[in-house]
């Protein structure tokens, strides 16, 4: 097996902390109303118009944030004022959380160490471009978001992208990091090594520490 030379992570549930869910809710119930409920928050973040998934075009950059936030009102029967929809995409942003920074400081040392660092995010314009994304982002050599190259993981054209982005010479010199088993499966299928980020079912400091002792099983110096 090539030795490990590159390093790519998810940045959703691996480099930033998210805000629970009933926190969102909250807000949202604070602003709309005590009706607001958890069914019209999931219809309005994930929208469905005519059988069409327009929170996948958004993250595939096919509709833009206004397409978007304006199917997420119309899902729902909220009128789309100014207001309202400055204060979704507040809201959208809010839920991003804060930047993880064990997983921040990991990628310096790997860097140090001579690692290349990238990131292969599902993501959109409007929460790609937050506080805890731009953290990780900037710390990476190589940063590729699904809004940008028109396809999302876990499509082989996603990791496509990434191996020739990053000039891996094999996709077994590569480590994939990512918080949704599907997507490793992708990645195992596609040649590249996987590592299934738990931090739903463990918390990010006890997925840090799973993750951090599989690199030191692989020989991977940080």
């Amino acid at each position: 097996m090539p030795e490990i030379k590159y390093v790519c992570f998810d940045i959703g549930g691996v480099a930033n902390v998210r805000m629970p869910l009933e926190e969102v809710l909250s807000r949202g119930q604070k602003y709309f109303s005590q009706d607001f409920s958890e069914e019209k928050l999931q219809q309005m973040m994930y929208p469905t118009v005519n059988g069409r998934d327009i929170w996948r075009e958004f993250q595939n950059g096919n509709v833009t944030s206004e397409q978007y936030i304006g199917a997420a009102f119309k899902s729902v029967n909220i009128p789309a004022t100014i207001e309202n929809r400055i204060f979704f995409y507040r809201l959208l942003q809010e839920w991003c959380g804060v930047p993880y920074q064990p997983v921040l400081d990991l990628v310096d040392a790997l860097k140090k160490n001579g690692y290349h660092t990238s990131v292969l995010s599902n993501n959109n314009e409007i929460m790609y471009n937050t506080p805890s994304a731009e953290a990780m982002k900037k710390r990476v050599d190589t940063a590729i978001s699904s809004h940008e190259i028109g396809v999302s993981k876990p499509h082989w054209d996603a990791f496509c992208v990434l191996l020739g982005r990053i000039k891996a010479e094999a996709p077994e010199q590569v480590l994939f990091v990512d918080d949704r088993e599907k997507n490793i499966e992708a990645a195992n299928k596609y040649g590249l090594r996987g590592f299934h980020f738990r931090s739903k079912e463990k918390g990010m400091d006890k997925a840090l520490g799973d993750f951090v002792q599989y690199l030191k099983g692989k020989g991977v110096r940080i």
